[in-house]
């Protein structure tokens, strides 16, 4: 079964934002983690995070008349800037967008990336959810 993040009994939006670029990883990964970390810090919501796990979901717009884009190589960057095991080897500016301790399936479990062309500005929107934890009564209640 597919996850549906728009399912607000099962996930809440954590974040969203905009960066005004398309980052691939490959050079100066720890340089473009750092930019989504400081674009990501405006009206990020203070933590911690309680939440079984989280998804992503990433939209790119790129113009018409740019070079190909791999679109499978935008996630990586925007998931590790989250990631506190990435925050600390990188030893980010931001420590404070740390959202989960690291990018493996324990904690990230869907991504979903979309790409369009556009004549206007590139850039990739971003939307943060959380997976709310499951009510589990305790035996004998």
């Amino acid at each position: 079964m597919v996850s549906n993040l728009d399912d607000k009994e099962k996930f809440t939006l954590i974040h969203h934002f905009r960066i005004p670029a398309i980052y691939t990883w490959g050079d100066r990964d720890v340089d473009k983690r750092e930019e989504i970390r400081r674009i990501a810090l405006k009206y990020f919501p203070t933590g911690p995070y309680d939440f079984e796990w989280y998804g992503f979901r990433i939209k790119v717009k790129r113009k018409v008349h740019g070079r190909d884009l791999d679109l499978e190589n935008v996630p990586k960057l925007i998931i590790d800037a989250f990631s506190g095991w990435q925050i600390d080897r990188d030893r980010s500016t931001y420590p404070k967008v740390e959202i989960y301790k690291d990018d493996h399936l324990r904690w990230v479990r869907v991504i979903q990336i979309e790409g369009e062309f556009t004549r206007d500005e590139e850039n990739t929107e971003v939307w943060v959810f959380g997976r709310k934890k499951k009510n589990v009564l305790l035996q004998g209640e």
